[in-house]
């Protein structure tokens, strides 16, 4: 990398250190990331600051955009390499699958959402990673998630439940993962969606060490894919585990096969 300095008068060009070219090219792409995350959340539709459409008829539309299939693949390739054991910024190669729930038993809206981890070189070979039923309600005019876990631990074995077993699941089948004050809120913008899942009440303890953890998730949804970030802060705020505010996984919504 050059830079211009002058002397009496006169253009000069240096070349910088190799070190600070790398700390410098670092910081750019670090300030291209949050520069395009503030773009995101301010609106990608030019018409995101009409007013907020009612929860009632909005809700519908968000279940529409989380539901189908999506992975990361594109972005994997400039994701820098971190060891396995790298808590903070940690991004691997994942894919959801998840479409909405009609079942008797369980009042509202619901989603089941699975997340596997992929092989990079392979996507054909995955591993489930997570699986959850999120229900969708709206509260005092706002839009709130929460999500539920299976009680029994061989449906992660099986891979993806079948539709049968999803519309006869029964409350007593799930649990719900957090408390009221871990939900995730919603909000409209313009074509997406914002939630939210706020670290300032949303405080658990620590499963490995004598602390408080207070939890976050960002989630940006689009009619073309999801971005989505989650972690949490320590005691002494700074980042326990999770992705820095700008970093993201960045899902693309996959196309239907072709029959």
């Amino acid at each position: 990398m050059f830079v211009a300095i002058f002397k009496n008068g006169n253009r000069m060009f240096k070349t910088l250190p190799k070190p600070l070219k790398l700390a410098t090219r670092a910081r750019h792409r670090q300030a291209l990331a949050v520069l395009a995350t503030g773009l995101l959340l301010n609106g990608l539709a030019f018409g995101a600051q009409a007013a907020a459409p009612d929860p009632a008829s909005a809700l519908p539309r968000l279940i529409e955009l989380l539901s189908g299939r999506f992975d990361n693949l594109q972005q994997m390739p400039f994701v820098a390499s971190r060891a396995a054991d790298d808590k903070v910024n940690h991004v691997e190669a994942m894919r959801i699958q998840a479409w909405p729930v009609e079942n008797k038993q369980l009042d509202g809206y619901w989603i089941y959402n699975q997340t596997d981890k992929l092989d990079p070189a392979d996507a054909s070979k995955s591993k489930v990673y997570r699986q959850s039923l999120v229900e969708f309600f709206i509260k005092d005019g706002l839009i709130f998630s929460r999500g539920w876990s299976f009680k029994d631990p061989a449906l992660k074995q099986e891979g993806i439940p079948s539709a049968a077993f999803l519309e006869q699941i029964s409350p007593q089948q799930i649990s719900a993962g957090m408390s009221d004050d871990c939900l995730t809120r919603w909000t409209a913008r313009g074509d997406q969606f914002i939630g939210r899942i706020d670290p300032a009440i949303c405080v658990i303890q620590s499963k490995y060490k004598n602390e408080k953890r207070k939890l976050f998730a960002e989630e940006i949804v689009f009619p073309s894919g999801v971005w989505f970030r989650e972690g949490a802060y320590g005691e002494d705020g700074s980042l326990a585990f999770g992705l820095e505010e700008g970093n993201f996984v960045r899902f693309n919504r996959l196309r239907p096969a072709k029959p």
